[in-house]
C-alpha cells in the first residue's frame, strides 16, 4: 500500500462515526449525525421567537446545507426524522439555497366564546 492510501485509511479512520455531504464546490462537509446540536439549535430559535428576538447563529452543518450540491437529499440526510423541529422554512432551502426563519411558536387560541 502506498503513501496515498495510508493516508486515505487515517483521515477515514479520523473521522470516526461521521457523516458527510458533497457541497457545491465539490468538497464535502463532515457531521456527526448524533450530535445534539441541531435539535439544541431549535430550542434556542423557540425561545428567540417566543421572546421576539432574531434567532441565534446557525450551527455550521445547517449553514452547510445552504451550499449542499444536492440540498434535498442533505436536508433530508442532516435533519430528516425531525418531526418539524427544523427552524427554517425547508422550501427556501432546498428551493434558493437560503434560511429563511420560520415561526415554531403557536399562536394563542382564537377567543370563541360569546
Amino acid at each position: 500500500m502506498g503513501l496515498k492510501g495510508i493516508i486515505k485509511r487515517l483521515e477515514h479512520a479520523a473521522r470516526g462515526n461521521l457523516d458527510s455531504f458533497i457541497l457545491e464546490d465539490g468538497s464535502r462537509h463532515y457531521f456527526d449525525p448524533s450530535s445534539g446540536e441541531r435539535f439544541l439549535h431549535a430550542c434556542r430559535c423557540i425561545r428567540a421567537g417566543y421572546s421576539g428576538e432574531p434567532y441565534p447563529e446557525p450551527p455550521q452543518t445547517i449553514k452547510a446545507l445552504t451550499r449542499a450540491k444536492d440540498r434535498r437529499a442533505a436536508f433530508e440526510q442532516v435533519c430528516g426524522g425531525t418531526f418539524g423541529m427544523f427552524p427554517y422554512d425547508r422550501e427556501a432551502l432546498v428551493e434558493r439555497g437560503v434560511l429563511e426563519p420560520r415561526s415554531m411558536v403557536a399562536s394563542p387560541p382564537e377567543d370563541i366564546s360569546e
